[in-house]
């Protein structure tokens, strides 16, 4: 008996998907970006408008009319194979073979799906913040979403925020405690393992599809079909391209993951960068599409805002002057963040005579990680003031930027540099790479720049604001003089070159 509920269940919501679909694939037009005014009368059972629909489709086999007749029928989004594997079938399949012929070309989507998944087709903006709404880590991109996103969702044109289904074969939208990790992030709020939403999955047909996060691996290949195949346009936010241009700095499988992320990028529509560099990599990748026929995304810069962490919390006290200057350096803890670097710049300034204290904050990876902690820890046995620190709140890390009395970020390639801006916007000096996109932060004031390459600049320059206080104080005031863009500025027009409108 539950096997029958089972089937009849799963031929209702395939009746509900396919009904869903099918102003879009018949009647007066062809174009799946609107679906015509004037709908003709369609069969109500399941099998005869999937014969209705694969006719149609069959006659105009566009790559978007086949994206969507996949999609629906499979419950789930199709990968470019079984796309063009469903073209072929329906132009060179007989008319009575063309459901069955359906049916087998979206067989692979349609077994990882739960049969009794219903559609609801979205044709405004949906964005994708899957990872966001499943975890409370918030660091470089995470920040960048939770910034940016709740200024999008008072307008009349709001967008669908979705996440992807357990069985990541599409998107659907956010339980409430997604939404609350997405929307309304404090520290310490706990990571989400919440799918109940996870019934309905969201067609998008016309829409604007944004990814402002990274998506994960295993998203990547549906994506790819989604940009590629359907008449939705992708946009994307473009952090960097590391893993590709400093592969030789990168875990291997990191650069693999980054390689398949590009299928996407090659496909959008446009691509804003947050920051000048960034968008020189990108137009790079861009102007290599020639030599397949392709033309590429547009790419935009829009350089993220200069903001503080946080706001250190009102009840702290004043803290007294530090025992010992302060040099501090945040970011994950990897080769090109340049951390041996700085602890080598910092041991010529003990060796000098330079009384100070140096903090690591970040997570990192455990084969770079163990390595440098040995290396720090030793110092630490010498009587050497270094730490490395780890799962701060933003509102003890703005603390900390508070606390110091000089940033150090030589990083040797950063697609921004969200530790500079964030020193920078707490009044605190930073020491920073004199090239790429921390360059362009420092241009309004409040940094020295170094060859990150060179263990002497940094502990010269690293000197130079530990002893001089004149020094120190004039990138101060150059660092509160400067005039910088808001997380609402920068949303709204992240928006208008994402969707082409103001928000």
């Amino acid at each position: 008996m539950t096997a029958d509920v089972d089937v009849r269940e799963a031929v209702a919501a395939l009746l509900q998907r396919l009904t869903a679909v099918a102003p879009f694939l018949v009647g007066m037009g062809v174009d799946a970006a609107a679906a015509p005014a004037h709908t003709p009368q369609l069969p109500t059972t399941v099998g005869p408008l999937l014969a209705r629909l694969a006719d149609s489709v069959a006659a105009n086999p566009s790559d978007a009319r086949v994206w969507i007749l996949a999609t629906a029928v499979a419950g789930g989004y199709p990968n470019s194979a079984e796309v063009s594997a469903l073209r072929r079938k329906l132009e060179l399949a007989e008319p009575i073979d063309r459901s069955g012929a359906v049916m087998a070309a979206v067989a692979a989507t349609a077994s990882a799906v739960r049969a009794t998944v219903r559609a609801e087709v979205v044709s405004t903006t949906i964005v994708d913040v899957d990872f966001c709404a499943h975890h409370a880590h918030n660091t470089g991109i995470q920040r960048v979403v939770r910034n940016t996103v709740p200024h999008w969702m008072g307008a009349a044109d709001a967008p669908v925020l979705v996440a992807w289904s357990p069985d990541g074969t599409g998107y659907r939208r956010l339980t409430p405690g997604q939404e609350t990790l997405v929307l309304d992030w404090v520290s310490g709020l706990p990571s989400s393992t919440d799918d109940t939403n996870a019934a309905d999955l969201i067609i998008p047909i016309g829409a604007h599809v944004l990814l402002p996060e990274v998506p994960a691996h295993e998203f990547i290949e549906r994506l790819i079909s989604l940009a590629r195949n359907s008449d939705n346009a992708v946009g994307l936010i473009g952090y960097d391209a590391i893993p590709i241009v400093s592969a030789d700095s990168m875990l291997e499988a990191e650069s693999d993951r980054f390689a398949a992320y590009l299928g996407i990028v090659k496909h959008a529509s446009v691509v804003s960068c947050i920051s000048a560099a960034t968008a020189e990599e990108f137009r790079g990748f861009r102007s290599s599409l020639g030599a397949q026929g392709l033309v590429g995304p547009e790419v935009l810069p829009l350089p993220l805002p200069v903001v503080a962490a946080a706001q250190p919390d009102a009840s702290e006290p004043s803290r007294p002057s530090r025992e010992r200057p302060l040099v501090l350096m945040v970011g994950s803890l990897e080769p090109r963040k340049n951390q041996p670097g700085v602890l080598s710049a910092a041991q010529l300034l003990w060796a000098r005579g330079i009384d100070f204290e140096l903090q690591f904050i970040g997570g990192g990876s455990a084969w770079f990680l163990a390595g440098f902690q040995r290396q720090v820890d030793a110092l630490a046995r010498q009587g050497r003031h270094v730490s490395i620190g780890s799962g701060f709140s933003d509102e003890q890390l703005a603390l900390a930027y508070r606390d110091a009395r000089v940033v150090a970020f030589p990083s040797l390639q950063e697609g921004y540099g969200l530790p500079v801006a964030e020193a920078l916007a707490t009044g605190t000096p930073v020491v920073t790479t004199r090239y790429g996109s921390t360059a362009e932060i420092a241009e309004q004031g409040g940094c020295l720049l170094v060859d990150p390459r060179s263990d002497d600049e940094i502990a010269d320059a690293l000197e130079l604001l530990i002893v001089d206080d004149a020094a120190h104080a004039t990138l101060v005031g150059q660092a509160l003089a400067r005039t910088n863009i808001t997380w609402p500025d920068y949303a709204s027009a992240l928006w208008s070159q994402l969707v082409g409108a103001d928000a």
